[in-house]
């Protein structure tokens, strides 16, 4: 999962090459990536695409991006999107 979450902020950041050496499970979201408001929404939305989850936002906190590690512990804790494995057996 951290690879995946790894790559969507690389494609979020394009302008920032260097990003992808400096993210770690400690990276902070909020503060150390540097995500403007729109870049956060697209943030969420495609790891709700890319991981096939579905983000309970009445649980989520913004104390839940303050590192990698514990947005991870955070997706782990949400449900799979409904059909997600459906489509895959068709």
């Amino acid at each position: 999962m951290f690879d995946a979450i790894v790559q969507i902020l690389c494609q979020i950041k394009e302008d920032n090459p260097s990003l992808r050496e400096r993210l770690t499970l400690e990276t902070d979201l909020n503060n150390d990536v540097g995500l403007d408001s729109l870049q956060m929404l697209n943030f969420m939305v495609k790891i709700e695409e890319e991981l096939k989850i579905e983000i309970d936002y009445d649980e989520f906190d913004y104390v839940h991006l303050r590192s990698i590690g514990t947005f991870i512990d955070f997706l782990n804790r949400c449900a799979p999107v409904k059909g997600a494995y459906e489509h895959a057996v068709e």
